[in-house]
């Protein structure tokens, strides 16, 4: 069917009336015929309309043509007609598949679908297309490498959902891997099947380790099945550079010296590297001599937390005005109005971390809410707070009961500044004599290591989620319908080009002057 996409032009077809009238108006000038004497001639009446007769009725039409051919190019037509859609038809494999031992679970199914025409592409940002055919099998991209993955495939579920037309077909392969199925389950459209490939494993990781305060290496490393995470500690001798420490129903760990820091690398497994602090761990509180009463019970919280982690430690603290540590503490605590940047700039390149509270200068306000801290059951009364600023750069760690923010957290090159809007004191909350004190500090000085759920984690999806489908060798298509839209303006400019040209040769045709002869 025919549509216009600016109809209002077609007003201007009334414009053939111009030329028309021109013609019909349009008076030749009479000849003058000189006589000797007029008394020969017979008087005839006047015919005043015998001028109004189409003289030249090609060029007239041609006129008219240029000018509806004008008022259609300006309204732009098109030509719509409805086509059956060939349905597209797409196979996407989630990169953890193409593993040396998950690819063989798939490629049979992966192959049948590149022969019968399907395109096959890898579950990645861009879906980039792998070339398939007789000679290429998808046993040509396995990979024996153990880089993790760490593609969301219920995010590129989504972008699919948007990205493909509607009669598209797609089957997406995925592992059944709680960690590459990230946040809500997307709903796929009914010509798109999710088939999660079950890949049996189990995997070790080493996720961290220490020298303690009696001088030997603490490790901790976590174990993933298909339903639990656990973690284990052991305890061994300090080792020697290159050493390769054995540990009793784990991997062997093998030790790295280096300059700034030392490695350690777990020989099965995960095989992963992890660094180990050569120095003990070291923590400064800084404060006036306003702040005394503060510092004792940070420093009790302090000193129970470190020794019941059992780390390597050494805990200074110093007041106004003694002189300020030479060597680089790993935390600062700052409890003073002196100002905080001359005494980072001393270390420049140290990834140091630090804390400051209400400052003497910033006004008090009174509260009657609490503490929300993640992980703490209990809410904890809060008496007196400052402002805190806007500060969309900053993380929001606690809050207040209003959902104001108490502690934040702030990246800064190599450092991390922490702000919190209240003090460790009995009048300012309920936190000091808190019994959950010293574990607070403990996250704060040792946060978690949560790399391991993206990259070692191998619990697998729940049961009543994972809806596995094999390939049965046909499928049923529908065959939409939808439109071919052919846009007529570039042939209409073409036509009246050329009709332009002819009404040119014939308007200059009529013009030239006639030859009289004799």
């Amino acid at each position: 069917m025919f549509q216009f996409l600016n109809p209002v032009w077609l007003w201007a077809m009334a414009s053939v009336a111009v030329p028309i009238a021109i013609h019909l108006w349009n008076k030749r000038q009479p000849k003058t015929v000189q006589v000797g004497s007029i008394r020969w001639l017979q008087p005839s009446e006047s015919r005043k309309l015998s001028s109004l007769r189409l003289t030249q009725p090609w060029l007239l039409l041609l006129r008219c043509l240029l000018l509806l051919l004008l008022a259609l190019v300006l309204a732009q037509p098109q030509f719509k007609r409805q086509v059956p859609a060939v349905p597209e038809k797409h196979a996407y494999l989630h990169p953890a598949l193409f593993q040396a031992n998950a690819l063989p679970l798939v490629a049979a199914t992966v192959d049948s679908l590149a022969q019968k025409g399907w395109q096959i592409h890898t579950l990645q940002p861009g879906f980039p297309a792998l070339p398939l055919n007789q000679e290429n099998s998808i046993q040509k991209f396995q990979s024996d490498s153990l880089v993790a993955d760490t593609t969301n495939a219920w995010a590129m579920l989504r972008v699919l959902n948007r990205s493909l037309p509607s009669h598209a077909h797609a089957w997406i392969f995925t592992s059944d891997l709680l960690r590459h199925h990230r946040g809500k389950y997307p709903q796929l459209r009914p010509n798109f099947k999710w088939v999660p490939v079950p890949v049996p494993q189990t995997n070790v990781w080493l996720q961290e380790a220490y020298y303690t305060s009696k001088g030997q290496l603490r490790l901790q490393f976590g174990r993933s099945d298909a339903q639990e995470v656990t973690f284990l500690e052991r305890t061994v001798a300090k080792p020697a550079p290159g050493q390769t420490l054995s540990v009793p129903d784990l991997p062997a760990v093998k030790f790295s010296a280096h300059a700034e820091a030392d490695s350690l690398t777990l020989q099965g497994g995960a095989r992963n590297t992890i660094p180990l602090a050569k120095e003990p761990l070291r923590v400064l509180v800084r404060y006036a001599k306003s702040r005394q009463a503060d510092v004792k019970y940070l420093r009790a919280a302090l000193q129970t937390a470190l020794e019941y982690r059992g780390v390597a430690f050494e805990l200074t603290v110093s007041g106004e005005p003694q002189p300020l540590p030479t060597v680089a503490p790993n935390w600062v605590f700052w409890f003073t109005d002196e100002p905080l940047a001359p005494f980072l700039a001393r270390f420049p390149k140290n990834r140091l971390k630090t804390l400051q509270d209400a400052p003497a200068s910033a006004r008090v306000q009174k509260s009657e809410s609490w503490l929300q801290i993640p992980g703490l059951a209990a809410h904890v009364p809060l008496h007196q707070r400052t402002q805190a600023p806007e500060n969309p750069t900053a993380q929001v760690l606690w809050q207040d009961g209003y959902g104001h923010p108490m502690l934040t957290q702030q990246l800064d090159s190599l450092q991390t500044h922490y702000r919190f809007y209240s003090r460790f004191h009995p009048t300012w909350s309920a936190l000091p004599d808190n019994g959950q004190f010293p574990e607070l500090l403990l996250r704060l000085l040792f946060p978690e290591n949560t790399a391991w759920q993206t990259f070692y984690d191998t619990r697998t999806l729940p049961q009543e989620l994972e809806q596995p489908r094999a390939f049965s060798g046909s499928f049923s298509e529908n065959s939409p319908k939808t439109e071919e839209v052919l846009d007529l303006k570039p042939w209409l400019v073409g036509l009246l080009a050329l009709l332009l040209a002819v009404e040119r040769w014939l308007a200059g045709r009529g013009s030239k002057p006639k030859q009289a002869t004799i």
